[in-house]
């Protein structure tokens, strides 16, 4: 399982992502506007997915 990074091209909020495929991603909204307008930024380190299971930072 990886996780990819997400901007919401609306609100400039960013998001984790399981979504690989940016044309499935365009069907999501964002959890913060609502709006369509997610694009992947790329894929998640995996510091980055450990701190965002544990806490860390």
């Amino acid at each position: 399982m990886s996780y990819n990074r997400c901007v919401c091209q609306k609100c400039g909020s960013h998001f984790a992502t399981m979504i690989d495929k940016e044309t499935e991603l365009q069907n999501e909204v964002c959890p913060k506007c609502g709006e369509k307008q997610l694009k992947i930024t790329g894929p998640m380190s995996f510091s980055e997915i450990n701190s965002m299971f544990y806490g860390g930072g």
